[in-house]
């Protein structure tokens, strides 16, 4: 599906990012891998308190490597400005294009708590710097790329806690800044064939989620979740497969999709065979999301 393309995952040591990378390489692309923690002395090194959470670059790039795709493992602090510009000059000069950038990294304290009192400068750096700022620059320097090639495909790894009600102020916040981008840069975007979106994954079973569901003393509730139902971190990524190999994602650019969503529109399932059903939240979400984003194309 995805042969010949070249793409970037920036958050890719752990969580939903890491089953992106997975499944863009299954599916053909070769990736590179962006994150600070290389391996697991970096885990360490990060650490400021809570539990530690497992995932490396170097153990996700012999994930892939061994079930025979292509990857490579990138470290970089995605929060500065020199490494990110960086970062995309060496792929650009190493492939010779760029056809699909992810902005899937996202800061959250280990010992992080959402509630208004709990939450300070530290966590704030984390989110607004990594989560916000940095998905700006690394779309600010991917599109420059993408400019002179007339082609390639933004992702931003979003959620729908920009838009319920129950969700911490600050995550809110991070998100809902995430989805303006997305709308803002696809329509400067889109006159030069490259497109940007949104996707709001649902509870993925990651490895933040896994230790929160064995010990809910760990700050991170997940006392809401299905987690019986809940998706890989591969789902998304098929999602993102299906976007970047259709001759027609210019159409799609600028908007919002909850991850079941673009199960229904492509015909896909999750790689563990299940097949959610578009849920009343996804139902009452999508008409709303391309509303908007057809005021927003004018």
């Amino acid at each position: 599906m995805l042969e010949g393309k070249i793409a970037i995952v920036a958050g890719a040591s752990r969580g939903i990012g890491a089953g992106i990378a997975r499944e863009l390489a299954a599916q053909g692309a070769c990736v590179i891998l962006a994150a600070r923690t290389l391996d697991k002395t970096d885990i360490s090194a990060w650490h400021k308190g809570g539990p530690l959470v497992p995932g490396t670059l170097t153990e996700n790039v012999a994930s892939i490597s061994e079930a025979g795709g292509r990857a490579e493992a990138y470290k970089i602090n995605l929060s500065e400005l020199d490494q990110i510009k960086l970062m995309i000059a060496y792929v650009a000069d190493k492939h010779g294009q760029i056809d699909i950038l992810v902005n899937c990294a996202m800061g959250f304290p280990n010992d992080y708590k959402g509630e208004v009192w709990n939450t300070d400068d530290t966590a704030w750096q984390a989110m607004m710097e990594i989560g916000v700022r940095g998905k700006y620059l690394a779309t600010h320097f991917v599109s420059q790329v993408m400019m002179r090639q007339k082609s390639g495909l933004i992702v931003n790894i979003s959620a729908g806690a920009s838009k319920v009600e129950y969700y911490n102020p600050m995550f809110r916040m991070a998100m809902a800044a995430v989805d303006r981008m997305t709308a803002a840069v696809a329509h400067d975007l889109k006159p030069h064939e490259i497109s940007a979106v949104s996707i709001w994954p649902r509870w993925v079973r990651t490895e933040r989620v896994a230790m929160a569901a064995e010990d809910p003393t760990l700050g991170f509730d997940v006392s809401k979740a299905d987690l019986a139902g809940s998706d890989t971190p591969e789902f998304t990524g098929r999602g993102i497969a299906h976007l970047a190999s259709d001759p027609n994602v210019l159409a799609r650019s600028g908007r919002i999709f909850p991850i079941v969503q673009l199960a229904h529109d492509y015909g896909f399932c999750d790689i563990d065979g299940t097949c959610p059903d578009l849920d009343p939240f996804t139902q009452s979400w999508s008409g709303k999301l391309a509303a908007i984003s057809d005021i927003l194309d004018g």
